[in-house]
């Protein structure tokens, strides 16, 4: 009887070990189908990606061929043409570096070099250089910050990157008529950078996920982000290599807030508490 139920003990330990197991193998396994089914839609966005300015510059380069043939080519359409294919090179090396930038995050390769910048004047700048693009949308533009000036420790390029990329999400995600707003505010110890838009907005569940690379919105009526999801991957790793944080406040139908928080120092103040 002894051996009976001590073997019967046994039977039930490896049963739970093999249940754990089992459990443990359907979760992994899960998970890989879901990154496999990001990276499967990730590639196919990322051709159409590519596919899109390609196809616009083969286009440009026809007609040019054609008005050459033809003898019929003024300098106001070559300027027209050479600035349509000027576009879409710039379209297609921003989605390249995206793609060589984000090989570089996971590798651990990716890095910034911070001086001390003019926050303020960096966001309106990277901002009023949109406005044109923002308004041939059909799109209002409202910059809206709490202070004249700023100066904090920061990768000027790479900060102007990370507004760049989210202004173009939120064109991209507002529907003609829309508005996007800017502020900028000291919170606490940070400087924080609000880019808000009158958009489709983002469902809980998208927000899980939303700043993970390969991912991107699938909510009714959003289009495809840029490069899927790598830019938005970007501005998080960006913004934490700069010891901050980034945040998203959003509900479908009723728009959305991505919010940059920088530390609030200047490279000033960090010799000075390194020599305390």
């Amino acid at each position: 009887m002894n051996y009976v139920k001590i073997l019967h003990k046994l039977v039930k330990q490896k049963t739970i070990k093999l249940n754990k197991q089992l459990e443990e193998n359907k979760r992994l396994s899960e998970e890989i189908i879901e990154k496999e089914k990001f990276k499967n839609s990730y590639f196919v966005n990322l051709s159409h990606e590519l596919r899109t300015p390609i196809n616009v510059i083969m286009s440009t380069v026809q007609l040019i061929n054609t008005f050459n043939k033809d003898k019929t080519m003024t300098n106001q359409k070559s300027e027209r043409y050479m600035n349509i294919i000027s576009k879409n090179c710039n379209s297609l090396l921003n989605i390249i570096n995206d793609i060589i930038d984000s090989s570089k995050i996971e590798t651990g390769q990716y890095k910034i070099n911070k001086n001390d910048t003019e926050i303020v004047y960096l966001v309106e700048e990277a901002a009023l250089n949109m406005s044109k693009f923002i308004e041939d949308k059909g799109l209002s533009l409202v910059i809206d910050p709490d202070m004249e000036e700023q100066i904090i420790y920061c990768d000027e390029i790479e900060i102007e990157r990370c507004i760049v990329n989210l202004l173009g999400n939120a064109v991209k995600f507002t529907p003609e008529g829309g508005k996007i707003n800017i502020y900028i505010k000291e919170i606490n110890n940070s400087i924080e950078i609000t880019v808000e838009d009158t958009g489709i907005g983002i469902s809980k569940e998208d927000q899980e996920f939303i700043f993970k690379k390969f991912s991107q919105v699938e909510g009714t009526g959003a289009t495809k982000a840029s490069s899927s999801g790598i830019g938005l991957a970007l501005v998080k790793h960006v913004v934490e290599l700069h010891g901050g944080y980034v945040r998203l406040e959003s509900e479908l139908n009723k728009g959305s807030r991505f919010i940059i928080g920088l530390p609030n120092v200047s490279e000033h103040i960090l010799d000075s508490n390194e020599n305390v």
